[in-house]
């Protein structure tokens, strides 16, 4: 059985194709910011990137898996869910992003808390994007790919006029609010364009997205915990500057994750729906080869031009970044690999033991970063977050149902046992 029908290749392709201009732009554009700013100021956006993630977690509740699924099962009814919730999560963003921003304003400078504001407005627009996973989950991500490519190119012209004419760094928030807003107007704009639905608040919905994602939200913290510890124990042990070089390091050797991404997310939707369990395991166990070649063929790219790329794009100041790359290249390949086995829990609706799961990945999460980084420094942050993937990939999924996973990981020699009894 295939898993990659035309209109699947088609979705993936358009997805691939806006994040690769996405990476790209934001690669070029960011590298020319990073100079101009320093690394120490650089890793006050990134600072701020982290602590907004976590509050997209909080605010999407666990539920951004579970609305792809039932949009991609039900587009009628998924979408009356997406718009019924809307409300629900403009109040829990207020209630997670205040006390950051109060915080940042006690604690930090005044540079930090401007790019906390205009990180707090993006994310905002983020959460309130239901139109996205819409797109995503009827296999019309050209939609996203084309309104997300305006949004970025007038970001990516704001930011390059705002170095060219060397204006204060303050200005540089505006960017990061139009990286959002623009393309939210957007696809709010097309999708109100073709759909009648008008703002709904039930209250069996928001106890449904309380309900089902409450098994869900600290699996999804928890995976913000851990990807982003790293960052914050970095910020915490050492200083922002070396904030700033790990964040180059990031966008060089984990940006291309969005390839996985694109194909994962345009697969699923027919996974989904296939109702055979052996099927749904073959297709994801073709689905990690798929994945596995792609990451290696990403991991060898970056081994030959990472050194070029660091020198070229970003500089002296950034190049203690090289010898991270390729750690955090392997780290995308193996959370790759883990996004798969997460989706199947998914489909099967283990939501218990994705939740306990990711509570003992995040646990583990901490000891691991603070004693690699406390002993190696920059590199040690890249080692850790290598470590824990390769975790969370492996001896915290095989205790599914007596290794599943394990047994669709290793699907050829597991064949017939899995067809038997499935």
């Amino acid at each position: 059985m295939s898993i990659l029908s035309k209109k699947i290749i088609s979705n993936s392709l358009w997805m691939m194709i806006e994040k690769c201009i996405s990476i790209f732009g934001l690669i070029f554009v960011t590298s020319y910011v990073a100079k101009y700013i320093g690394p120490s100021n650089f890793g006050k956006i990134a600072l701020a990137a982290t602590l907004f993630g976590f509050v997209q977690t909080l605010t999407w509740f666990g539920n951004q898996e579970i609305l792809f699924k039932r949009v991609s099962r039900n587009p009628k009814s998924g979408l009356k869910y997406l718009i019924g919730t809307q409300n629900l999560r403009k109040i829990l963003f207020l209630v997670c992003a205040l006390p950051i921003l109060f915080g940042l304003y006690l604690y930090s400078d005044f540079l930090t808390l401007i790019f906390g504001i205009a990180t707090a407005f993006a994310a905002y627009f983020i959460t309130q994007d239901v139109y996205t996973i819409y797109n995503n989950a009827i296999l019309h991500s050209y939609i996203n790919a084309i309104v997300n490519m305006i949004g970025l190119g007038a970001a990516l012209l704001s930011r390059y006029l705002i170095v060219l004419f060397e204006m204060n760094y303050t200005f540089l928030a505006i960017p990061i609010v139009i990286t959002a807003l623009i393309p939210f107007l957007l696809k709010k704009y097309i999708f109100n364009k073709s759909q009648q639905l008008k703002p709904i608040s039930l209250a069996h919905y928001r106890k449904y997205y309380f309900g089902a994602g409450s098994a869900l939200v600290l699996s999804t913290l928890a995976v913000t915990l851990y990807t982003q510890v790293t960052s914050l124990m970095l910020a915490a042990l050492t200083s922002t500057r070396e904030l700033g070089v790990y964040a180059v390091a990031v966008t060089l050797g984990m940006s291309w994750a969005f390839i996985n991404t694109s194909i994962i997310t345009s697969v699923l939707s027919k996974i989904y729906r296939e109702k055979s369990r052996y099927q749904s395991y073959m297709m994801i166990a073709k689905l990690n080869l798929v994945i596995i070649i792609i990451s290696l063929l990403m991991v060898i790219m970056l081994a030959i031009f990472g050194q070029w790329a660091v020198n070229f794009l970003y500089g002296n100041a950034y190049q203690d970044a090289y010898e991270l790359i390729l750690i955090l290249g392997l780290a995308t390949l193996c959370s790759g690999l883990g996004t798969v086995a997460a989706r199947l829990l998914v489909k099967e609706e283990s939501y218990r033991y994705i939740s306990r799961k990711m509570i003992f990945v995040a646990i583990s999460a901490l000891p691991i970063s603070y004693i690699m980084i406390y002993l190696f420094e920059l590199k040690g942050a890249a080692y850790s977050v290598m470590i824990i993937e390769l975790l969370s990939l492996t001896v915290f999924n095989y205790f599914y149902k007596n290794g599943l996973i394990f047994k669709i990981h290793f699907f050829p020699f597991f064949k017939n046992s899995l067809k038997s009894k499935y």
